[in-house]
């Protein structure tokens, strides 16, 4: 008994220390770009490594990003973006999910599949074409050129991961509905969706990390500074004589924000969503 006490006590310390590495693991880097930001330009030739500010740390690397630099103009590029290709492509998939949960004919798989082998095409083998067919539209520096790329690539994951959701909703309600006289497009409204909370935040989720992040589409087709998001903004403090370590950070730190408060406010509804089907009753 005082045997089992203590190994269940072992186990309890040894997942504590555990989290504890996992979680500075974590930080550490974050912390890091707040030190480098912190720290004046001078410090960054330094070869002594520094754990904390020096006298001379000051928020001079995010004041000037702002007041000399458009990060507000690339915050904003980066939000539109995110919030076009989000609504776009959850809106398609949750269509298109409840139409793959729903159907099972040969067709259905297919389209399944084909979605699936449109998601393992890497983005370099696309890039091209894709400029040949926006430069033919005139779409070319032009944020709707983002926002439809962003869609095209969110959808097959988010279409098969609303899927496994609608997969968990008894049918037997919606028959209840049809008999009431609903309409399919009324049953998905009213009653699919409102159950399908957790699926569809976590879809958002997803949707908005992947479109905030991009930079290999937008570095092609966005030329015009007054067009890039924040990720294609902080390459612009790369320059030929030198890198300004402490504004590159600075801007970094202040892009995560935005997936960061979003995460916090949708992490409950994350494990429900993404874990949805992947327990058969």
């Amino acid at each position: 008994m005082i045997g089992t006490k203590r190994t269940a006590k072992a186990i309890t310390v040894g997942r504590f220390v555990a989290s504890l590495v996992i979680a500075a693991m974590v930080i550490f880097p974050l912390y890091w770009m707040l030190l480098t930001a912190l720290e004046p330009a001078a410090a960054m030739l330094s070869p002594v490594i520094e754990l904390l500010p020096t006298e001379g740390a000051s928020f001079d690397a995010f004041v000037s990003a702002f007041l000399d630099m458009p990060t507000l103009l690339w915050l904003r590029n980066s939000a539109l973006i995110t919030i076009g290709a989000t609504i776009l492509s959850v809106f398609v998939s949750i269509l298109a999910g409840y139409s793959l949960s729903r159907a099972h004919g040969a067709g259905h798989q297919a389209m399944g599949l084909t979605l699936l082998l449109a998601r393992m095409i890497p983005g370099t083998l696309l890039v091209i074409p894709l400029y040949a067919l926006f430069l033919n539209v005139g779409l070319v520096n032009n944020l709707w050129s983002l926002i439809l790329i962003k869609t095209t690539i969110i959808v097959p994951f988010t279409t098969w991961m609303l899927k496994a959701f609608f997969d968990g909703i008894p049918r037997e309600l919606e028959d209840s509905a049809y008999v009431d006289g609903a309409s399919r497009l009324r049953a998905l409204r009213s009653i699919v969706l409102p159950l399908s909370g957790p699926g569809i935040v976590a879809a958002v989720t997803y949707s908005a990390v992947l479109a905030w992040g991009d930079f290999l589409y937008a570095r092609t087709l966005l030329t015009a500074d007054a067009k890039w998001p924040v990720t294609l903004g902080i390459v612009s403090f790369f320059g030929d004589n030198g890198t300004q370590w402490n504004s590159v950070m600075a801007v970094a730190l202040v892009a995560i924000v935005p997936m960061l408060l979003l995460f916090l406010f949708t992490e409950r509804y994350l494990i429900s969503g993404l874990t949805a089907g992947a327990v058969k009753g």
